[in-house]
């Protein structure tokens, strides 16, 4: 469910602290949602836990209507069950690599089972553990997870994702890379290990990023990778904020700034920058303070339009913004739309990855015409997306269709048997 006023809601009582005078304010604007659609945006964002322990911080449990806190204790307790299983099972995964010399980095959510970015490390949604290791060590590193109770399951390594191994009923990713292939070359990969930080959870030594890695790693997995732009994830823009409140002096924003200039995703980091300020109502950094309060019109307007489109041309708006946010004139158009539709979506996307949504097993010779076929695909849901706003545009909006959905066009029936042909086929969620 992507409803953006709702999701705005929900992540600004995330950053209120007691006594904030808009409490009162915010709680009577969520009470005009259904909880239930506020309890299921809360768990498609991965901030279930975290809102049910605010909302109690806040002093606003007694509030809660007594089905509703009964689904929310729940849930909060579901939560954190998860998180003391992930964290006994990322002790004796450390424990086991340790014993063979293994240097091992934990990725993302689970550094908060070391670090208290979230103050405490059961607020922390996480669905998984990520653990980033050296490539010439994984044949030991597999003995390593065998020995901590998991069993391999499949992955795509060596050139895309990870490897995946399962047991104790949570996932653990082992990866050599903290993004798939064709986003490495945003990395200094020598730079990265050399700067983790040893700490220690209950005596058993590891390694994390360092500060301005985890702020960079998180903006490349989150909004480059994963094209987060229309459809942010709160807990994302969380992760950002309580990370920066976190370490504060120790992130070094102009080596960040310095990194996405060079790397021509400067703009993308202002999309994000302004996100996190809309949507949390958070001061930023002062380095990035301002970033772009250039551009907050031109940001308004896009995302006010990308976000009302049916569920089905979702990865169409994600790509459409990608390109427009970069600016430019017409040549510059054609060109960042050839570098998202062409070359990120289709001529660098692994061979793994296309083997997988294809259900092809690895026949190599296939992968030419795979390309191809992705090519048609991505370009066809480009030219959709621009149609349906040309439409809306011109018709002054759309109306709801049988699911709730948009439809455009003079005949509501013709539309809705156009999305019904096709909602399988365009509605995939391309990287």
């Amino acid at each position: 469910m992507n409803d953006p006023t709702a999701k705005r809601h929900i992540a600004r009582l995330l950053s209120l602290k007691p006594g904030d005078e808009d409490i009162d304010k915010l709680w009577n604007k969520l009470e005009s949602i259904e909880w239930e659609d506020i309890i299921d945006i809360a768990q498609a964002n991965r901030v279930m836990t975290l809102l049910f322990y605010k909302i109690r911080q806040l002093g606003l449990e007694s509030r809660l209507k007594p089905e509703t806190h009964r689904i929310m204790s729940l849930e909060y307790k579901k939560g954190v069950a998860l998180n003391v299983v992930l964290r006994h099972v990322l002790k004796d995964v450390m424990r086991s690599l340790n014993q063979h010399g293994i240097k091992a980095v934990i990725l993302k959510g689970a550094i908060n089972f070391c670090e208290n970015i979230y103050e405490n490390w059961n607020l922390r949604s996480m669905e998984d553990l990520d653990i980033l290791i050296k490539e010439e060590d994984f044949p030991a590193a597999r003995k390593c997870m065998q020995t901590a109770g998991l069993t391999y399951i499949g992955g795509r390594i060596p050139y895309d994702l990870s490897e995946d191994f399962e047991g104790r009923d949570i996932a653990v990713d082992m990866h050599y890379q903290p993004v798939p292939q064709k986003y490495i070359g945003l990395f200094d990969m020598d730079a990265f290990w050399a700067n983790t930080i040893e700490v220690n959870m209950d005596g058993i030594k590891m390694h994390i990023p360092c500060p301005t890695d985890q702020i960079y790693h998180k903006f490349v997995h989150d909004v480059i990778r994963h094209q987060e732009l229309i459809n942010f994830q709160i807990q994302d823009l969380c992760d950002f904020v309580m990370t920066c409140q976190y370490y504060k002096e120790r992130i070094d924003w102009e080596e960040i700034l310095y990194r996405v200039r060079k790397n021509s995703i400067e703009s993308l980091f202002k999309l994000h920058c302004w996100q996190i300020k809309k949507n949390l109502g958070s001061e930023l950094p002062k380095p990035i303070k301002n970033l772009s309060d250039d551009n907050i019109q031109y940001y308004e307007k896009w995302c006010d339009l990308l976000s009302k489109c049916p569920e089905w041309l979702e990865s169409a708006s994600e790509r459409l913004m990608a390109i427009l946010v970069r600016g430019g004139n017409p040549l510059e158009h054609i060109k960042n739309s050839f570098n998202v539709l062409v070359k990120e979506s289709v001529l660098d996307e692994s061979r793994e990855f296309l083997f997988s949504i294809y259900h092809i097993k690895g026949i190599g010779i296939l992968l030419p015409f795979l390309r191809i076929i992705h090519l048609f695909r991505v370009v066809f849901l480009h030219i959709i997306i621009i149609a349906y706003l040309s439409i809306r545009k011109r018709e002054g909006g759309g109306v709801k269709g049988e699911m709730g959905h948009p439809l455009v066009g003079s005949c509501q029936a013709q539309k809705t048997s156009l999305a019904q042909k096709y909602q399988l086929f365009l509605r995939y969620q391309f990287r």
